[in-house]
Order: C-alpha cells, then sequence, then structure tokens
C-alpha cells in the first residue's frame, strides 16, 4: 500500500507543472515603412529547434493573430512581395501570456539608403556577410552565405515613442458645402499610449476667417492579443458659415464604436457603428451602422461582403493632419424650411486575387440612398431656400431626393517600381444626371430635372515616392460621365478609388534643425484642378449656378510631428 501511495505521489507532482502550463498567443501588425499595412504578408512562428513551423497571413489592416501557442521562444518572420523579410528573433512567451509583436517591412532600396561608409576590414571569420545599421547603429539587415536575405527589426511599440503629436496649419478653400471647415484652419492629433495595449487620442480642427468652425473629438482603443481592437469615441462638431441665408448653425454629437476580431485565423470582422444627434434648425438623430466579413480561400485570395449605411470620406475630405475628423460630418440638405439628413444603404461582395506584385479585384454592389446631398457651386438671391449655402467656400448642398444602383467594379492595382504603385478602376452603375443649361424660375424645378441613368467611370491612378528627396505624391484622373451630378460607385474605398476628374497631392519633408524633436512636412492637396463638370442653371434673378460632381478646391499647408 505503501509502495502505490508513493507512485501515486510521484505521478501527482510531474503532472501539477504540466496542468499549471497554459497557452498563449501572438499577435501584431504589419506595415511598410511609410505606415501603410500590409494585407496579405506571410507570418511564420517557429522556434529555433523545431522543424515545423505556424504560418499566418495578415488582414486588410495588416493585423496577424496566432493562438493556442505553447510556451517557448520563437522566432517570427514576415514577407510580402516587393519587400525585403523581417525577422524578430527571440521572442519569450511565457504560459497563458501575449505577446505583441508589429514589424516594419522595408524595400531593398530603402535599406540602401542606411549603409554607412564601409571600412575596411581583415576580420573574414564574422558570420555576418555585411551588415547595414541603422540611425541608432542598430543591426537591421544581414546576408548569410548560401542563405536568404533577412532583415531583422523590434516590435515597433516598444520602440516608438508613447507619446505622438501633429499640428497642421492650413489655408484653403473646402468645397464640401455647409458644414465645412472655414478657409483657414488649423488641426492637431495627439495620440497617448496607456500601458502597452492602450492608446488615448485627442485630435481637433479650429477654423476661422470668413466662417467660424470646430470639431474636437476623442477615442480610446485597446488591442487583445487575440487581434480584437475595439475602440470607441466622441465627437463635437460646431459650424456656423459666414452670410448663411437660412440663419442656423450646425452642432452635431456624434459617438461611435468600432471592433476587429479574427476567427480561425481566415476569417475576419470589422463592425460599429456610430449614433448622430444634430442640432440644425430642429434636431435630427440617425444611426449609421456598418460591417464586414472576409475569407481568405487560399493564402492569395480573399472573398468579402461589406454592409455600410454612409458614404466613405475618402483622402482629400480627411484634411491635412492626418486624422479621420471628417469621418463624422452630417450629410445635410434642405428642402424649404425642412432639414434631411441623408440616409444610405450599401451592400457589396468582392472577390480579390494577389499574382506576384499585381492585385486583382471583382465587386458586384447595390445601393440605395434618401435625402441625398448633391454639392453645388455658386451663390445666389436669399429667395432660393431650397439649398443649403456656404459662403465661406462658395458652394452649397442640395437636395437631390433619392436613389436606387446597382453595378460592378473591376480593380487592378500593380507597384511598378519599389516606388511608384499604379491603379486603375472601372465602374458601373447608376447616377443622377440633368441636362445642362436648363432654365429654371426656382431651385423646387431643379430637382424635377433630375433622373436615374446608367453611366461608367475609369480612374487611373499613381502615387508613390522621391527617394533622395522623400517626396511622397500622388495623382490621379477619373473620367465620368460629364452629365452626371453624383458620383458612380459611391462606395468606393478600394485602392482605385479617387475624386472625379484630375486631383493630386504632394507631400514634402523639409529639412529641420538639430534642436527641433520633431519634422516638418509642407502639403498641398489640389481636387478637380481643370474644374469639370460643372452643370449650369440659370435662375429667374439671371444668376448661374452649378451642380457639381467634385467641386475644384486647393489646400495648402504645413504639418509639425513630434
Amino acid at each position: 500500500m505503501t509502495r502505490q501511495m508513493g507512485w501515486l505521489l510521484s505521478l501527482l507532482v510531474l503532472a501539477a507543472p504540466a496542468s499549471a502550463i497554459s497557452a498563449g498567443s501572438i499577435s501584431g501588425m504589419v506595415k511598410s515603412s511609410d505606415g501603410t499595412p500590409q494585407m496579405g504578408a506571410a507570418v511564420e512562428i517557429f522556434s529555433a529547434g523545431s522543424l515545423q513551423s505556424l504560418i499566418l497571413y495578415t488582414d486588410d489592416a495588416g493585423r496577424y493573430s496566432a493562438s493556442n501557442v505553447n510556451p517557448g521562444v520563437y522566432n517570427v518572420k514576415v514577407s510580402a512581395a516587393s519587400f525585403l523579410p523581417t525577422l524578430r528573433e527571440n521572442v519569450s512567451l511565457r504560459s497563458g501570456a501575449h505577446v505583441v509583436i508589429n514589424l516594419t517591412l522595408n524595400t531593398l532600396f530603402e535599406a540602401m539608403q542606411l549603409l554607412p561608409p564601409r571600412k575596411s576590414t581583415t576580420q573574414d571569420d564574422d558570420d555576418w556577410k555585411w551588415t547595414l545599421r541603422s540611425a541608432t547603429n542598430r543591426p537591421i539587415l544581414r546576408v548569410l552565405d548560401n542563405e536568404p536575405l533577412v532583415l531583422v527589426s523590434k516590435s515597433e511599440r516598444k520602440e516608438d515613442r508613447a507619446l505622438k503629436g501633429r499640428v497642421a496649419f492650413v489655408a484653403g478653400s473646402g468645397s464640401d458645402g455647409f458644414g465645412e471647415s472655414s478657409d483657414y484652419a488649423t488641426a492637431f492629433n495627439l495620440d497617448q499610449e496607456i500601458f502597452s495595449d492602450d492608446t488615448l487620442s485627442f485630435s481637433g480642427k479650429v477654423g476661422y476667417g470668413n466662417g467660424p468652425a470646430g470639431v474636437f473629438r476623442t477615442s480610446f482603443s485597446h488591442q487583445f492579443a487575440n487581434g480584437a481592437d475595439p475602440k470607441f469615441g466622441v465627437t463635437l462638431r460646431r459650424s456656423a458659415p459666414a452670410g448663411n441665408s437660412q440663419g442656423a448653425t450646425l452642432s452635431s454629437l456624434e459617438l461611435n464604436y468600432s471592433d476587429t476580431q479574427t476567427i480561425a485565423d481566415f476569417l475576419e470582422l470589422k463592425y460599429g457603428g456610430e449614433m448622430q444627434n444634430v442640432q440644425f434648425m430642429g434636431r435630427i438623430s440617425g444611426f449609421r451602422p456598418y460591417g464586414s466579413m472576409a475569407m481568405h480561400i487560399s493564402p492569395s485570395t480573399r472573398l468579402e461582403y461589406a454592409y455600410a449605411t454612409a458614404e466613405p470620406i475618402h483622402g482629400f475630405d480627411r484634411g491635412l493632419a492626418g486624422s479621420d475628423l471628417s469621418d463624422a460630418v452630417p450629410r445635410i440638405s434642405v428642402i424649404g424650411n425642412t432639414p434631411g439628413l441623408e440616409k444610405a444603404s450599401h451592400h457589396e461582395i468582392a472577390l480579390s486575387q494577389k499574382v506576384g506584385n499585381t492585385n486583382l479585384q471583382a465587386a458586384v454592389f447595390s445601393d440605395r440612398l434618401r435625402n441625398m446631398a448633391l454639392i453645388g457651386a455658386g451663390s445666389s438671391s436669399d429667395q432660393d431656400v431650397d439649398f443649403l449655402p456656404d459662403y465661406s467656400a462658395d458652394t452649397f448642398t442640395y437636395n437631390g431626393g433619392n436613389l436606387h444602383s446597382n453595378g460592378m467594379r473591376l480593380v487592378v492595382e500593380r507597384r511598378l517600381t519599389n516606388d511608384v504603385v499604379a491603379a486603375f478602376d472601372f465602374a458601373l452603375g447608376n447616377v443622377l444626371t440633368t441636362q445642362s443649361g436648363t432654365a429654371v424660375e426656382n431651385w423646387q424645378q431643379v430637382r424635377s430635372t433630375l433622373h436615374p441613368a446608367q453611366a461608367h467611370t475609369f480612374t487611373a491612378k499613381f502615387s508613390g515616392r522621391v527617394p533622395h528627396l522623400q517626396t511622397r505624391w500622388g495623382a490621379a484622373y477619373k473620367w465620368c460621365d460629364h452629365n452626371a451630378v453624383s458620383q458612380v460607385d459611391l462606395f468606393n474605398a478600394g485602392p482605385g478609388q479617387a475624386d472625379p476628374f484630375l486631383n493630386f497631392f504632394v507631400r514634402q519633408p523639409i529639412p529641420s534643425t538639430s534642436f527641433l524633436p520633431g519634422k516638418l512636412e509642407a502639403m498641398v492637396d489640389v481636387r478637380n484642378l481643370l474644374e469639370q463638370g460643372y452643370h449650369p442653371f440659370v435662375g429667374q434673378d439671371g444668376r448661374t449656378l452649378y451642380l457639381v460632381q467634385s467641386a475644384r478646391a486647393i489646400r495648402g499647408g504645413l504639418a509639425f510631428t513630434f
């Protein structure tokens, strides 16, 4: 009996440590050197003494997550087309813990820029063939005999500063109608990391000049080990354009929530919503949910379903501060003295395929819009009560009624060189059209001239960087039906998205003195440079007003990042 009890105690002693061991997780984000998330990058997690490895693929936000990983010491390697592989070594995972590893992909050209002057050496027994070093003299690139080229990177979260900020001084007309910032504005963004997985952000934009306007947003986000990234935000907005004939100001409060989930390493969920409470000629409320579900059919094939209830905010409208303040802009128009909040419903199914340096996408969509807020240009007498003017930008919004559109989209995106990317987009769908030069007695008659019609559009878009000057640039021309007063494929948020007609932007870093800890950048954004797509209407008072797909606008400014 004593002998049996001894065996039992021995088994319990051996089993106790095993029962205390629980699996952990490794997650993170993969970006390029300019901060762009990399979708479809292959992430390999392996230990030094094992022949087996775990391979994952990043989602469209560049995130990856590996759960149920046994405790131990691992290496994390990420690779993608047109980039050097990146390796993080000696990642220690304890029992039940989660580790966040953020990695940066660099091109070979970018790595060569960090190569210091080479000195002669007689040490041939070093296992490093040659080494590139960063500004902090940290090895980042190594080439071994008969081994692949590997870029070594540290976790961005651990190395980056906990406090980040950006201030931009902007001049120019927004040309987006009532509620947009005025012609001069100061924008700012401040991010504070709390612990290692939480971020508290505060951003805003204050306009002054012809029409004062202001918007402030605070948000909190947390990154979980399983890839979830919930975010809560509150936005306050107030705008009172000068010369507003309606004598009303716009005040709004927006509460928003968003989250990202990864299921079984091949299914990604994104969802959220925004509750808007707008005070303008009365109180208007609305709820705008959205969501998407993406499935990796294979390492290079992706199937996605997306649902949205508001038009996406494009790059030009995000402002030069680099923040997402424009996401909460209520789209309001009036009929008589009654305000209307634009409401939309968008369903889309898209299939994406990556072939080498080329990304292909085919999508079908269905859109429904009510109280569609069209953009106009020009000024008229105060007797016109069916449009909402913004004299600070010489634009207005006009209620175009309802629109239903079923359409399709084809996109080809290709990296031409290490520094140039091209995208081509073709879309087919319904738009609101009208006959140019129509004489009307009042703006109530304009709505009766609008009618839906099928139209198509083609976009050529190029973006890149000038290596030695570090200049970032982008240019796009979107051809579309000149009789249309609304855009084809309004909810396009893919790589081929662009505003109608000719647009471009330039971001140029400015050398700063050594005592400044941050960097200075000059910025220029131009939309519809050739002023195309303006549809004139002659009023009874002899004035001419225009409905446009995209109003011409120019913005320029300076931004300081610290």
